[in-house]
């Protein structure tokens, strides 16, 4: 390891590797650290959807399209194949009291130009042909995409190795070193003092208490998300589909949520998602625990909208901290503490890793970007 680096990155997930593929072929001297293993947290339980359908509108919009061109090109960038593929989407809602959102969602995608379209009876059961008809009342289709989550962040560190990327993982940052107003580099928890021109934090539900050691507060908070896998099948869905209600409430810091969110893997395994609860109200033993409670909710869910899978066996269930902010908007940009970047926070990760990654290059090498991110910055306050 070197005394002092052009950039640090904290966090192994689609941002941090994103972030230190971008800088290493900036021929930026860059070290990703990472707590545990690339792709443990977050970015590993995702199922590598390259969603469009539920951004936020203005500039949040226009980036997750251009997230959207860019995921497109980065097998060819990265040289290997990460698992990218079109892939439709349905999100529907399953009552009267989903519509008027649903409709809000989908009518302002399509006045901004999105090939979005509205489905109800046959067109909807012709779209996905093994849900029970009847359970939704109408949906959303776009053809989005997909990445397989582990092949395409492993691209990004081997490719930024190349350029000169170092890489340590089981490495945790216990704080920030702010040296005269300046951030400086880090201190891990070993003792040892690592510096650097610039720190970008990555860390997704991390992102507040080791920015809290740098003096600020920032504005990311987590739920406890769990998802479970089944066995491999023959192709039984031909889209993702997710609730309405997942985007009304999914990170809802009250109480516990159920909504189903469902896809089929590269492989054939169905993806089951979603149960979320804030972790202030999880106790400190469960915090890492699947639940019984949320697995019977998957299930239900499930079996009601796609009765068919009834026979078919889940292989395991996960659990991680998963991010979100209260206004739906990312926290990223430069930070108040001059030398301090931070991207975390996004709604949706996968679509808008490679732009936000190039981003934080051309902030770190050109002190500019094509972005005005002072509206993602706004919220942080000093403790």
């Amino acid at each position: 390891m070197r005394n002092k680096y052009g950039a640090i990155v904290i966090g192994g997930g689609y941002f941090g590797c994103a972030c230190s593929y971008f800088l290493a072929k900036a021929g930026v001297p860059t070290l990703l650290l990472e707590e545990k293993e690339i792709s443990r947290g977050a970015s590993g339980a995702n199922f590598g959807n390259v969603q469009v359908q539920d951004a936020s509108m203005g500039q949040s919009y226009e980036l997750t399209l251009a997230g959207f061109a860019r995921m497109k090109t980065m097998t060819e960038e990265l040289g290997c194949d990460i698992g990218y593929q079109s892939y439709p989407s349905l999100i529907g809602a399953e009552s009267e009291e989903h519509l008027p959102e649903l409709e809000r969602l989908f009518q302002e995608k399509k006045e901004a130009g999105l090939d979005v379209y509205w489905l109800e009876g046959d067109a909807l059961q012709e779209a996905e042909p093994n849900l029970a008809p009847g359970t939704v009342l109408a949906a959303s289709y776009f053809e989005q995409g997909r990445v397989y989550p582990f092949h395409y962040q492993y691209a990004l560190v081997r490719q930024g190795r190349r350029y000169g990327l170092e890489v340590r993982e089981f490495s945790t940052v216990s704080s920030l070193l702010v040296e005269g107003g300046v951030c400086t580099g880090v201190m891990l928890a070993d003792g040892t003092t690592v510096r650097a021109e610039h720190v970008i934090v990555t860390s997704g539900a991390g992102t507040r208490p080791l920015c809290a050691t740098a003096g600020l507060d920032v504005p990311v908070y987590s739920v406890k998300a769990e998802a479970f896998v089944t066995e491999a099948i023959q192709p039984f869905l031909k889209t993702y589909y997710s609730s309405a209600a997942f985007f009304a409430e999914a990170h809802n810091p009250e109480k516990a949520v159920t909504s189903l969110c469902i896809g089929q893997s590269h492989y054939g395994n169905i993806l089951l998602a979603e149960t979320t609860k804030p972790h202030t109200a999880v106790d400190e033993a469960g915090q890492d625990c699947t639940s019984m409670e949320h697995c019977r909710n998957i299930r239900e869910k499930v079996l009601h909208f796609f009765p068919a899978l009834e026979p078919v066996s889940i292989l395991r269930g996960w659990v991680t901290a998963s991010p979100y902010t209260p206004n739906n908007e990312p926290i990223f940009g430069k930070a108040p503490v001059p030398g301090l970047i931070l991207a975390a926070g996004f709604k949706s990760s996968a679509v808008v890793s490679a732009v936000v990654g190039e981003t934080v290059a051309e902030l770190v090498t050109r002190d500019t970007c094509a972005w005005d991110l002072d509206q993602y910055t706004a919220a942080i306050r000093p403790l």
